[in-house]
């Protein structure tokens, strides 16, 4: 493939050190010099949070349980993904296994789709009585950082019955260690709520809980937030001392290898669109993926891309090609949980998404990949090469061919053809040539601190708390005030304001944790004959469905008597947009958007959040303009029926993507008031990236406007 830039990178050794006092390994067991450094800080009183900045496959995950598989430290850990904490559960089965703590801690996962089983089964009344029995029976909890947060936002309470502090309480009780992995990939609306609910531990329990954040890529952001907030953090950085290098020419004792040897190849050609990549491995299957493994007959391999859809349609493709010597099997959001469990210990060459790029630990020495920006690349690469016994470890990155001619071929490239690099220099040149992404930082004060302003108001307003724990309010204003640089009074001025206009669906996005999901449908999946009946049902967004589904519309009375009549729980369900049966999927992506029937005019130049429809201001609700699709009228209706938060720019989504550096996936559509129109020039975005697009441009706004959210 010599019209592929390509380059070598160096394998990667961790120090390793003496073992802490206190701590027992088993047997020809060392730990590297960051988990121990982890080990001890997570001891020292004088620490309130530890940033653990390892690369990639230096075992984070061991630095992190050590404390609780010797010294009997309770410990609730929260993943961005369901997947992640699956494969983390094994690994501290296994941790557990090999250390044999004598308390012999309980281990188990919580997410929403386990609650509601547990709660179905175990004949409980409410959510809130789940989450008390987990945390009551499992001295390990894994789990999500949005259940984490609701708890410490007094959700899932009955009303005035219970006291503000009753779930939150338990929790903080439980637990003396709270760990963040993978925490990179959120943005500034997560880190206002982490500020927020560190600060409420803080000033409601004692002062000797640890927070653990796990990230090769440390949060700038979030390490200002917690210094103005007065509370202590160190940073365990390998690269910064020494603890890492990258040749095995002198003595190798001492030292830990962590990754092997790549040669990693950039493909020419990619444009910079959603077929590109997509197309690339279509004409390379043979004559690429399949003469590897040909080569290379033990291989293990994987595919990550940005497309579900694409992940569907190329499995149909590649599964005929290497079936049945190597098995071809998928991972994504669509896949069913049975599929999902087995996929990565069965498959030969995995197909996934964003479910298994953050974390998961493969056995790998193949890699295709996609990225959507530079952390996502250096996270997607640090899957290849963790796992020594190949005899030649492979990638080749997907990504636009402007970015490779930045990195070879512009002036001042900081990349050479042929050559070899460390993981350092490269990583280094990756974040410094990649395009701008967009960290709305301005977003904890004008959106985060609404959530600050609600918590405040719990703490002030309820006789139970402020009995409980005097001065709370004012010790938890103080901090989070002077944290995120917001006036409490200020946001509740702002609080009042949205509910005066009838926008509480505005406050209520801006508490959420990743946004809400008002778009979303319940699908009967059929695509996948060999999917067990109850993993059929589903839920997915209603764009990527236009885009790239053809389905079959449903009424609700038959998905809900389907889904019953196969054993599951559709709690889940009783909120979806619309009912609908997967069949297939495009070829070409369907080309439509969103229509309003109105003034659009007006409603971009106000510059603010709205809520549609909006009968108190007399403003029509959204609908869907498509040429093709059955039952795009009856779902056209149910989206013009449904009240959704959105930020409607007069700017086109490509003008505001190139100007405002937004990321990858973040969801904005073209929007039009003029039913022929082939060119829309309105953007609309909907949810938490509405809150979003509004911090970037309200300095756009009317010279007379003041300063209102709503």
């Amino acid at each position: 493939m010599s019209e592929n830039y390509s380059i070598n990178l160096k394998p990667v050794y961790s120090q390793t050190v003496s073992t802490p006092d206190g701590v027992k390994l088993p047997k020809d067991w060392s730990l590297s010099w960051h988990q121990a450094e982890t080990y001890q800080a997570l001891q020292d009183p004088n620490i309130d949070v530890v940033f653990n900045r390892a690369m990639t496959g230096d075992g984070k995950s061991l630095a992190a349980y050590l404390s609780a598989m010797t010294n009997r430290t309770y410990t609730l850990a929260m993943y961005p993904t369901n997947e992640l904490a699956r494969d983390q559960e094994k690994q501290v089965q296994g941790y557990k296994d090999k250390f044999k703590p004598k308390y012999e801690p309980q281990i188990n996962r919580l997410n929403a789709a386990i609650l509601e089983k547990y709660i179905a089964t175990g004949k409980l009344s409410s959510k809130r009585d789940g989450i008390e029995d987990f945390s009551t029976n499992y001295e390990i909890l894994l789990t999500n950082p949005d259940i984490f947060h609701y708890i410490h936002n007094f959700y899932y309470l009955r009303g005035k019955i219970d006291n503000p502090d009753r779930l939150f309480r338990r929790i903080d009780e439980n637990y003396k260690l709270f760990i963040y992995d993978e925490f990179h990939i959120f943005s500034s609306p997560q880190i206002a709520s982490v500020i927020n609910t560190i600060l409420l531990m803080k000033h409601t329990g004692d002062n000797h809980k640890k927070f653990l954040f796990l990230s090769a890529t440390p949060n700038e952001l979030l390490k200002t937030f917690l210094e103005k907030a007065q509370l202590r953090y160190k940073e365990i950085a390998p690269d910064a001392v020494g603890a890492y290098k990258f040749s095995s020419d002198d003595s190798t004792d001492g030292w830990r290898q962590i990754s092997q040897p790549i040669n990693l190849c950039f493909a020419q050609g990619i444009e910079p669109n959603l077929s590109s990549s997509y197309k690339w491995i279509e004409e390379n299957a043979e004559t690429v993926i399949l003469k590897f493994f040909q080569d290379y007959p033990n291989s293990k391999g994987a595919i990550i891309l940005n497309s579900i859809a694409a992940v569907k349609k190329l499995i149909d493709k590649l599964k005929p090609i290497f079936e049945p010597r190597w098995k071809v099997r998928e991972n994504t959001g669509l896949t069913g949980e049975t599929e999902k469990s087995q996929s990565v210990a069965e498959a030969d060459l995995l197909l996934g998404t964003s479910t298994i790029d953050v974390g998961v630990d493969f056995r790998i020495n193949f890699l295709v990949f996609e990225a959507a920006d530079a952390g996502n690349l250096i996270q997607r690469f640090g899957r290849l090469g963790r796992h020594e016994g190949f005899e030649t470890y492979q990638a080749y990155a997907l990504i636009p061919n402007f970015l490779v001619a930045r990195l070879f071929t512009d002036k001042s490239h900081p990349l050479e053809d042929g050559e070899t690099y460390d993981r350092i220099t490269f990583n280094n040149a990756i974040n410094e040539f990649w395009t701008f992404k967009n960290k709305f930082e301005r977003y904890p004060q004008r959106w985060g601190g609404i959530q600050s302003a609600y918590i405040y108001s719990k703490l002030q307003g309820n006789y139970h708390i402020k009995e409980k724990y005097p001065e709370v309010a004012k010790k938890f204003g103080t901090s989070v005030q002077n944290a995120l640089g917001i006036s409490i009074k200020q946001m509740n001025a702002q609080f009042y304001r949205c509910q005066s206009e009838g926008k509480t669906k505005i406050i209520d996005e801006a508490r959420s944790f990743r946004g809400s999901s008002e778009l979303d449908c319940a699908i009967y999946d059929l695509t996948n004959p060999d999917e067990p009946e109850a993993e059929r049902f589903k839920m997915y967004n209603l764009p990527g469905i236009l885009n790239n589904f053809i389905f079959e519309l449903w009424d609700k009375n038959s998905f809900m008597e389907k889904a019953e009549k196969a054993g599951v729980i559709t709690t889940r369900f009783d909120k979806a947009l619309c009912y609908l049966k997967f069949k297939g999927y495009r070829d070409v992506r369907e080309d439509w958007h969103f229509y309003y029937p109105g003034n659009l005019r007006e409603l971009a130049k106000s510059g603010k959040v709205q809520v549609l429809p909006d009968k108190q201001h007399e403003l029509q609700g959204l609908e869907i303009s498509q040429r093709h699709g059955y039952g795009i009228n009856q779902i056209s209706d149910a989206v013009s029926r449904r009240k959704l938060v959105c930020f409607i720019s007069d700017r086109d989504r490509n003008f505001l993507r190139a100007t405002l550096g937004l990321p990858m996936h973040f969801q904005a559509y073209p929007l039009t008031n003029e039913p022929e129109d082939k060119s829309p020039r309105y953007t609309i975005t909907f949810g938490q990236d509405a809150l979003l697009l509004e911090t970037l441009t309200w300095h756009w706004k009317p010279k007379d406007d003041e300063g209102w959210i709503c």
